[in-house]
């Protein structure tokens, strides 16, 4: 786990400033080694977190046998050892990512598609004299450019790159994104002027400027493959592809059954683990639980008190690279795995997503009874919102919304409703800008035939995990210097489960994968109450993040430079009131913090 940065500029002096500057601002990402290698126009920088072979043996820039590939990484190539074995790769390490240039080689940019793993690729053809930057197809970690008047610059981060050379502008429509959903979408930046390289694609640019992107899965992550009864195995692969690490791995543990499900395996690979349960005064208390699951497969435990202090604001929103809702429990998750000395997580994350584990998942079956009440008149519609209320699925405007004619019938729909944090026409009177997001093609064409259940699967990836659940993990563990990994987040075990709609009819949900495992005790924690980890928001809103509050009340505050301060008024947002739906009124203090902490580096 690294920070890469580089540059495409034919001064090297000028270069070598630009990506040491990049460096150093990514430090965090990686402490222990550092470097700046020119090839030709381009100039590559790495700071490295050693984990794969942490010997000097691991330093990057890696190079290919015959000198022509160069190249730079973040992430873990979790196959890399087969790969070796498979191609016959002539490394002279074991550091994951020596593979790359070798199997570049071989392959060219096939080779991309061969890897199992999280990375963002910056590899340089010397001979062609071209430059790649490659995006994993999950998109766990990010990667940014922009292009300067004297070429290209890209990095890890993008505060980082947006101050750089100056002159950059807040993208209103990453604004809006953000306030509608909570997260800004995985393929955007926040600036004007800098892009973001999508998930699962690569692009090629060449000194002139000219560049192209391509997917390195054509069908994407989701695409599904093999037969319905193959979750277990892909489970039991991914996992013990995550849990090699040449340092000490800590699982976070909860009471739930994603995490469960990683202590489990482990167990049947022979392998010990530290189980870490962080606990926050306030929140849900979920040590019991996890030390129930520790100790019944026979794991380390060790319970973290942890709790958001008034000299964590500062720290977090400077951590932050994208506007987010979300990433207090990564943060203080992160930095709580740093303090008991560990550079390497294991999560649960995407495991609610991988099998449909949200409880707004059983809302799908509701929606050809709505269908069918929408042709029957108001009372009995009146009857049904009664009852779903009852449910405890969904309440308030939401259900209100739900039970209109024009509400959601379909999973993709579904999700962005669920996922919403203010309703697309208040962020459209909010910003000028339309936030509507039709349903795209392609997550919905790549899963044959597109089911309800495979559907949502695919907007809660695209609108919840890919913009915020994966990228909050890797800025907040990485400013630890913690390497977040997460197993459930793989294309097989997605591909598996989704396999299973499409071989059987059956929603698989929490219980599929104790039975995808035969494991009586994930079955019976499957049936328990799902608490899973929270933080306790209205609380720490008086308490630690109230100042964040109190600067977004000043009429003057960044926030209302990019939101109408007089229809927020209207709308009741710019009180900073406290309450039930706490989203909403710290959507706007979180903006109004993240503006700051960006004007604090120079950011315009």
């Amino acid at each position: 786990m690294c920070g890469i940065a580089g540059s495409v500029d034919a001064i090297a002096d000028r270069a070598a400033a630009h990506v040491g500057a990049l460096n150093s601002a990514q430090r965090h990402r990686g402490p222990d080694h550092s470097v700046i290698a020119r090839i030709g126009l381009f100039t590559l920088g790495n700071t490295r977190l050693a984990i794969q072979d942490p010997g000097p043996s691991g330093n990057q820039p890696f190079v290919s046998e015959d000198g022509r590939y160069h190249c730079v990484f973040n992430g873990e190539i979790y196959n890399h050892r087969r790969l070796v074995e498979r191609f016959q790769l002539p490394v002279r390490s074991a550091c994951d990512g020596e593979i790359i240039p070798h199997l570049w080689a071989k392959l060219g940019a096939a080779a991309l598609a061969e890897l199992r793993g999280m990375f963002s690729i910056a590899l340089v053809d010397s001979l062609q004299g071209l430059l790649y930057l490659a995006r994993d197809p999950f998109g766990i970690k990010p990667l940014y450019w922009r292009a300067a008047p004297d070429g290209l610059l890209f990095a890890s981060e993008v505060k980082p790159l947006a101050r750089l050379t100056g002159s950059v502008r807040i993208d209103p429509t990453a604004i809006a994104q953000y306030l509608h959903l909570g997260a800004v979408s995985a393929d955007r930046a926040p600036f004007t002027g800098i892009s973001t390289l999508p998930p699962n694609s690569v692009a090629t640019f060449s000194p002139d400027g000219h560049s192209t992107v391509r997917p390195i899965l054509p069908e994407g992550p989701l695409a599904i493959s093999g037969e319905p009864g193959d979750l277990g195995s892909a489970l039991e692969d991914s996992i013990e592809l995550h849990l090699g690490a040449d340092v000490p791995t800590a699982l976070l543990l909860s009471a739930g059954v994603d995490s469960a499900t990683i202590a489990a395996v482990s167990r049947r690979l022979g392998r010990d683990l530290d189980c870490l349960t962080i606990a926050t005064d306030g929140a849900n208390n979920e040590s019991s639980g996890a030390a129930e699951t520790a100790h019944h497969y026979g794991h380390r435990f060790t319970r973290i008190p942890a709790d958001l202090q008034h000299s964590d604001l500062g720290r977090f929103f400077g951590a932050m690279q994208r506007p987010s809702i979300d990433g207090l429990n990564t943060y203080l998750v992160s930095n709580a795995v740093h303090e008991a000395g560990f550079k390497v997580a294991l999560s649960g994350l995407g495991g609610d997503e991988a099998v449909g584990g949200y409880s707004h998942f059983r809302l799908l079956r509701c929606l050809s009874i709505l269908r069918t009440l929408d042709r029957m008149p108001r009372a009995a519609s009146g009857a049904a919102a009664v009852a779903l209320a009852r449910t405890g699925l969904a309440n308030g405007a939401k259900l209100k919304r739900l039970l209109s004619v024009d509400g959601p019938r379909d999973g993709w729909a579904l999700s962005l409703l669920q996922r919403e944090v203010l309703a697309a026409d208040l962020v459209t009177d909010l910003t000028g800008v339309s936030c509507h997001l039709p349903v795209p093609e392609e997550p919905v064409d790549m899963i044959r035939p597109p089911d309800l259940f495979s559907t949502m699967v695919a907007a809660e990836v695209a609108v919840y995990l890919q913009p915020m659940l994966l990228l909050d993990a890797d800025c907040f563990s990485m400013a630890s210097s913690v390497e977040l990994r997460v197993p459930f987040v793989d294309s097989r075990v997605f591909s598996a489960s989704l396999g299973l709609v499409a071989g059987t009819g059956i929603r698989p949900g929490k219980h599929s994968l104790g039975a995808a495992l035969a494991d009586p005790y994930l079955k019976e924690l499957a049936a328990r109450p799902k608490l899973g980890f929270s933080v306790p928001m209205r609380r720490w809103m008086s308490g630690p993040l109230a100042p964040a509050l109190a600067a977004a009340r000043d009429p003057d505050a960044p926030v209302w430079s990019v939101v109408d301060r007089g229809m927020a008024a209207r709308a009741g947002l710019t009180g900073m009131a406290i309450h039930d739906r706490w989203a909403e009124t710290w959507a706007i203090a979180a903006l109004n913090a993240w503006l700051l902490s960006v004007a604090d580096k120079g950011a315009s």
